[in-house]
């Protein structure tokens, strides 16, 4: 079934109709520089330049000095110098006779005298209001200060509590304009019902310190906007309190009341219960005591959710793939936390109810864990290497794990958990586990650094997982997929990147796999804060930082989505063409024949890769060797060999002590030349060269036998060495190798065995430094990942550069080892032999992979609706990398592998095509989901209309006006997003186009360029597939699925 078919409002409507171009050319002829100023570099004209917009600065500054008249204008009496009256009584100013003037910042800069002034902030006892002293203004003292009536709002009550025979009651009082110490008195009137004084202030809109004779309050207002500085510009407790302390007496002159402690217990309980009234938890009677685990958590809008955003009878539709969650897992080793003695004081308020998973039942389990073995075979992981390595003294925890769905960057319900020793698998698979409860989908794809590791007993772990009382998940029920996220893969080795590539899955379209990336950049900056908390208040602090996160992400769906669906449009169509372009010059029967090999590994993994070039390995140094040993058995049974001391040596073992030699002269070499060289390790070379001079001497002794020449040789090079120069050092001794003689000489002194034992050890010798050199590399790339990723301050910086440089060092090794042993190689047969073994210069020393013809256009797309850049995201060269030969090299290029490369340029580009098409039809199926899941979310808040019983007027009329208010919130989100995306694609384009001018600007102005069109088809889940006829059809695809994968689980 097509899911157009389907019986639901949104089955035939197609966000962002793709058949109405001809406005969109139309308008693209209309544009001018007043619109859009972008400049053309390519043809030399440049926009126009504007002064208010271009240079605001210099346009200011020559009226600096008016600003500055008008600031200190300010601090006199301004308009009413020559006259300071009262605007209300026209009473004016005279100290002599008690006429006082005051102006109030809050109320405005108009004057009052002291009478207007105390009537009217008797119902305002949180304004600043100054004092006029004939000179300058004042601070108002506490004469001044109205008794404030809690419980009337300020108004007078007839019942005080104090009466006003006694003194009342001081209160300290944090507002948004400072800390205020006010004189109060609560209400005792018996028409109110006696309300207690918690209720008095509440309803007052203050929030009390404590619940036993509170002497602290602050408002409502400042906790909401202390709270948005702490989300949005990572403002602490400790520096906003500051800042209130110098908004009330910037000298510090007078005694300013210390409520840093009672302001952060106040603003965390604040902020709890703000999440918990967010998720209507106060509709439902008892609802925070009935709240299910994860139910405070920000759920996507654009998930796929059975039940709440997808269509009756999704699961009949034939590309089930636009129903798949994608997940993205992740460990962040920044988001650290000290050993706190006080954990038993600092519970979490809601531990369970939210994005980390419920600490108890947590902690039980790892308990058993504690043993387990992680192991790699696929590199040398930081993930995994520093799993037992992990500097973890003094600290409760050494970071986060987190789970979020990849295609949007939201964290999943209980998607989060504390990290005691690295990234374990334990710590992982519950995390996994927890975040998947109540999940109903058919289909996963998982996206992790390690899933190539990490996946291959899930399966057994997670059935021990699911055992536990807190655990629902049943991961035999999912279809999975596994991948490596795109930045990650080049720590990987060639056939594990390929084989875990986004790019070949299916059905995932152009996602990177990176999001969780994105959410941790946002997150790191609280680490710092986060780190000395108590266990309970940092779950709660990242909890509320996550919640925001992710709240914002779904408000931004409307944009977000249009300019995602909008460079997919484009790209969709540029790699169409690619694949066109190339299947010119490819017959049908090769098409055929890779089609079917795409086919069958997608069924089965054990089948060649396709997207692989199948060349041949060439044989190791140990492999050669066993081969000449053999060869010459014979020859030594027959007593033909030559015989040293009582012991047969043959001639590759001869060869092979040489090349031994040779190579511990090159490690000398390369430490003695070392310029930051230390004592200790000098004597380390010293030591090496006494134990080399020893094994030289019997080399030589062999040599004699072997080459009887060279000791001539050797003699005449010593007599006609200057007597008065030192002797070289035992590096810069020749060993006269076959490979270090002329061709002469060679004929001479050497056996024909000799040499060609030389030349085969040196191409295995070639081959193994080559294959040593990539391993090298993708621990060096993996390691520098690391430190971008996780690594901060000075210390820890210089030591993992420390280590990055040991592993940079070692590769100057190995290419000093390779470069030497290819120029033996060519003075043995000359510079045309063994072509397979290139130049090894500076550029071909990397792992990255080579850059995608789409790479720009997924670049564009995952950054859409990210608050910053993740600080390991890598830049993109200007132009196009090609793969190193190091990564491909290992015998002779042939015809069929030339052939091979072919084949896997055109199933890469083909690959490339359908996931942009993917994407198209993922990002219109999302936004049908945003819309479906507003619409449900407004049904449950009419739904809570008079839904909670056995409570007083006030309150239930509370509940329904903030109920109602959700239910029109969420309408008019599904409202203003339906009607930005029900347009044409020109009409998009002119929506975002004030967006894009600098991030966006290529791609909306080809969209805007475009003469061919994009006719595609518009429910977008249609994509490409080729016919056994030259021409090419368009069907739905049908999707095999690996059974590695989809029968993991079963």
């Amino acid at each position: 079934m097509a899911p157009e078919n389907l019986k639901e409002p949104y089955a035939e409507w197609t966000p962002v109709q793709e058949s109405q171009l001809a406005d969109l050319h139309a308008y693209a002829s209309t544009v001018s520089s007043y619109d859009i100023q972008v400049e053309d570099v390519a043809n030399g004209k440049k926009r126009k330049r504007y002064a208010s917009s271009d240079e605001p600065m210099s346009l200011w500054l020559p009226t600096a000095p008016f600003f500055l008249d008008a600031l200190v204008r300010w601090d006199g009496l301004g308009d009413y110098s020559t006259s300071p009256a009262c605007v209300f009584c026209q009473s004016g100013h005279d100290l002599e006779r008690g006429q006082r003037i005051f102006r109030c910042p809050q109320c405005g800069p108009y004057l009052q005298c002291n009478v207007c002034m105390r009537e009217k902030h008797t119902l305002n006892p949180l304004h600043t209001p100054k004092e006029w002293n004939g000179e300058f203004w004042t601070e108002v003292g506490p004469d001044v200060a109205p008794v404030y009536q809690i419980g009337h709002h300020g108004l007078a009550c007839p019942f005080p509590e104090p009466p006003q025979t006694l003194a009342p009651r001081k209160m300290v009082v944090v507002d948004i304009h400072g800390i205020f110490e006010l004189r109060v008195q609560y209400c005792s009137c018996a028409q109110l019902g006696r309300r207690s004084n918690l209720t008095q202030l509440l309803g007052n809109g203050w929030y009390p310190a404590t619940i036993t004779d509170p002497g602290t309050c602050a408002t409502f207002a400042v906790l909401d906007y202390f709270r948005l500085l702490n989300v949005v510009g990572n403002l602490n407790v400790h520096d906003f309190m500051g800042m209130l302390e110098r908004l009330t007496d910037p000298t510090f002159t007078n005694s300013t009341p210390d409520r840093y402690r009672p302001f952060r217990r106040m603003s965390r309980q604040y902020n709890f219960l703000k999440r918990a009234k967010r998720a209507g938890r106060a509709h439902v009677n008892d609802g925070l005591l009935t709240t299910d685990p994860g139910a405070l958590a920000v759920a996507c809008w654009a998930c796929p959710d059975p039940g709440r955003n997808l269509p009756s009878g999704w699961e009949d539709v034939d590309a089930q793939y636009l129903y798949k969650l994608l997940l993205a897992m992740d460990a962040n080793f920044r988001l650290k936390n000290r050993l706190r003695k006080n954990e038993h004081q600092d519970p979490s308020l809601g531990s369970g109810l939210g994005y980390f998973v419920e600490l108890t039942n947590y902690k039980d389990y790892l308990r058993d864990c504690i043993t387990e073995d992680d192991v790699s075979t696929c590199v040398a992981f930081a993930a995994l290497t520093q799993k037992e390595t992990q500097n973890v003294t003094g600290l409760r925890v050494s970071g986060v794990g987190g789970c979020v769905c990849a295609r949007h960057g939201l964290v999943r319900a209980l998607g989060l958990g504390d990290l005691q020793k690295g990234e374990r698998y334990s710590n992982m698979d519950y995390i996994l586990l927890s975040s998947l409860m109540g999940v109903k989908v058919k289909e996963l794809a998982i996206s992790y650094d390690i899933a190539c590791q990490w996946s291959k007993n899930l399966p057994k772990r997670a059935v021990d997982v699911a055992g536990l009382p807190s655990i629902s998940t049943d991961l035999s029920a999912f279809s999975i997929q596994y991948a490596v996220p795109v930045w990650h893969a080049g720590a990987h080795e060639l056939e594990c990147q390929v084989e875990n590539s986004l790019t070949y899955a299916d059905g995932v379209g152009r996602t990177d796999g990176e999001s969780i990336e994105r959410m941790w950049a946002t997150l790191n900056p609280i680490a710092y804060s986060t780190k000395e908390m108590g266990e309970g208040a940092r779950h709660d602090s990242i909890e509320d930082r996550v919640d925001h996160i992710n709240y914002e992400k779904n408000v931004g769906f409307g944009r977000t989505l249009l300019r995602k669906l909008i460079v997919a449009i484009d790209e969709r169509t540029n790699q169409a063409a690619e694949v066109e372009d190339l299947e010119s010059t490819v017959d049908i029967e090769f098409r055929q024949k890779w089609r079917q090999q795409i086919d069958e590994w997608r069924l089965d993994s054990s089948n060649p890769n396709p997207y692989l070039v199948r060349s041949k390995a060439g044989p190791s140094e140990a492999e050669v060797l066993a081969d000449l040993k053999q060869a010459e058995l014979e020859e030594m049974r027959e007593g033909r060999a030559p015989v040293v001391e009582g012991e047969t040596i043959s001639t590759a073992e001869f060869v092979k002590i040489a090349l031994r030699l040779e190579a511990t002269q090159l490690r000398i070499k390369a430490d003695a030349n070392d310029a930051n060289i230390t004592a200790d390790r000098s004597s380390q070379i010293h030591e090496l060269r006494m134990s080399f001079s020893k094994k030289l001497a019997a080399f030589e002794r062999l040599q004699n036998v072997f080459m009887p020449g060279v000791a001539e040789l050797r003699s005449q090079l010593e007599e006609s060495r200057d007597p008065d120069i030192p002797p070289p050092q035992v590096e810069d001794i020749r060993l006269f190798l076959p490979s270090d003689l002329t061709k002469e000489q060679r004929q001479r002194m050497c056996r024909r065995a000799i040499v060609e034992a030389e030349v085969k050890l040196r191409l295995a010798q070639c081959g193994d430094t080559i294959a040593n050199l990539r391993t090298r590399l993708h621990a060096q790339m993996h390691l520098v990942y690391w430190r971008n990723s996780h690594v901060t301050g000075q210390k820890a910086s210089t030591r993992s550069n420390t280590l990055i440089g040991r592993v940079g060092e070692r590769i100057a090794r190995l290419a000093n080892k390779y470069r030497h042993t290819r120029a033996a190689l060519h003075r043995l047969k000359g510079p045309n032999f063994s072509p397979e073994f290139k130049e090894l210069r500076a550029e071909d020393l990397s792992a990255r992979a080579p850059r995608e013809s789409d790479a720009m256009a997924m670049k564009e797309l995952n950054k859409v609706g990210a608050e910053r850049r993740a600080r390991n995201e890598p830049a993109l060269a200007s132009a196009t990398m090609r793969l190193s030969w190091i990564w491909s090299v290992g015998g002779g290029v042939s015809r069929e592998e030339i052939h091979d490369s072919i084949r896997v340029e055109w199933c890469k580009a083909r690959a490339r095509r359908d996931r942009w098409y993917e994407e198209v039809a993922l990002l219109r199926e999302e936004m049908k989901r945003v819309l479906r899941s507003l619409r449900a979310a407004q049904t449950e808040w009419e739904g809570c209309v008079g839904q909670r019983t056995g409570c007083d007027t006030g309150l239930a009329g509370g509940l329904d006006a903030y109920a109602r208010r959700q239910a029109a919130i969420h309408k008019r989100l599904a409202e203003r997003f339906h009607d930005a995306w029900n347009v044409s694609i020109a009409t998009a384009v002119r929506s975002v186009i004030g967006d894009i001018l600098v991030e966006d600007g290529p791609v909306h102005r080809a969209l805007l360029d475009s003469e061919s069109g994009l006719d595609v088809a518009g429910a977008g889940v249609e994509i490409p597939v080729e016919t056994d006829s030259e021409s090419t059809a368009t069907r739905t695809r049908r999707y095999p699925t690996r059974a590695s994968q989809a029968g993991a689980m079963s």
